[in-house]
């Protein structure tokens, strides 16, 4: 989004269905787009056929039974039905009381599940906009993230009810990033960096920051990512927190024999005058490795390296399991020109 503010014409990519959302949001969409009434029939009850962005989140926000008729609406005492998030993810229903899963409020998972819900039956019944689409999408899942009852990532939960986690879901609103004049369109791509790069063809700047180390993404933020794919058909979950199927989204990157194949498919495909590459001093891929691989990309007189320390992100205290070595790490910026 930065790029694209100073003119940019930027083309983002991430394995993750859930980057994949917000980058639509942030880089791709120059604007809000327009909804159809059908997501909220209180407006097309009103004689309209199109709704904005903002009064969209209004009457979402209203939202309460993801099990409905699509109006949204309860009688006076009746209790809204639980949906999928409500079930597995908070310990109101039976399959999150049964592992203890405390990720979201009983209120707040119901109404998770009345938005998502709601979002499923447009994009799975009627034409409609993908990016405006991921648009809401994103917007749901920043809201979840603000009300998770988690330390960071959701690769463990908290066990008792966090004050952030008791406050109500709130949909605010995703500003895109408006495009400069004579800029060309940005967009956003769900798949492999390599098969990215291979489709834009030649760019200015090929900017590349994997994962470096073992921590697979899908297992901290499995619930973003099930926000935005969906539940139409129910994945199969397991374990304590709830896991989903996630090997085609496991990547090489994460995996140390694997990783230096990664790096230089991912170089091969890189059709760039310039290639910046993000890493750390903790990852599977030693700094000389990265190193030898930039310089036979490009020209090796060109090669460049900077490091700045930041102070570690601790999502959790040490303890038997894990002692951190040291309170920061530091971040690595190598740089090559090709052309």
């Amino acid at each position: 989004a930065a790029l694209k503010e100073k003119g940019w014409q930027v083309h983002a990519g991430d394995l993750m269905a859930s980057s994949y959302a917000l980058q639509v949001a942030r880089v791709q969409l120059d604007a809000h787009p327009r909804y159809p009434t059908s997501l909220l029939p209180a407006a097309a009850r009103n004689g309209k056929r199109e709704i904005g962005y903002h009064a969209l989140l209004e009457g979402l926000a209203e939202l309460d039974d993801p099990g409905g008729d699509g109006s949204g609406d309860l009688r006076d005492g009746e209790e809204p039905d639980g949906g999928f998030i409500s079930e597995h993810y908070s310990s109101d229903e039976t399959a999150g009381r049964a592992h203890g899963r405390m990720y979201f409020s009983p209120e707040n998972g119901r109404k998770i599940d009345a938005v998502r819900t709601r979002i499923e039956r447009w994009t799975g019944g009627t034409s409609h906009s993908e990016a405006a689409a991921q648009l809401l999408i994103a917007t749901l899942i920043e809201a979840a993230d603000r009300v998770a009852n988690t330390t960071g990532v959701y690769a463990s939960f908290v066990k008792t009810m966090q004050p952030n986690a008791l406050r109500p879901l709130e949909l605010r609103p995703i500003e895109p990033t408006p495009r400069r004049e004579g800029a060309g369109a940005c967009s956003a791509f769900r798949g492999p960096a390599a098969r990215l790069l291979e489709s834009v063809g030649p760019v200015d700047l090929v900017y590349l920051d994997p994962p470096y180390n073992g921590r697979q993404y899908p297992a901290y933020y499995h619930i973003p990512e099930l926000l935005a794919l969906g539940w139409a058909v129910p994945p199969e979950i397991r374990g304590k927190t709830g896991l989903i199927p996630d090997e085609a989204l496991r990547s090489d990157w994460c995996r140390k024999h694997r990783a230096p194949d990664a790096l230089r498919e991912v170089l091969e495909a890189a059709d760039g005058r310039h290639i910046m590459f993000s890493y750390n001093d903790e990852g599977h891929l030693d700094r000389a490795a990265i190193e030898e691989a930039l310089r036979e990309r490009g020209l090796p007189d060109t090669y460049a390296f900077h490091d700045r320390p930041y102070r570690r992100y601790r999502s959790d205290a040490d303890g038997p399991r894990r002692s951190y070595l040291r309170d920061d790490v530091r971040e690595h910026l190598h740089y090559v020109r090709c052309a």
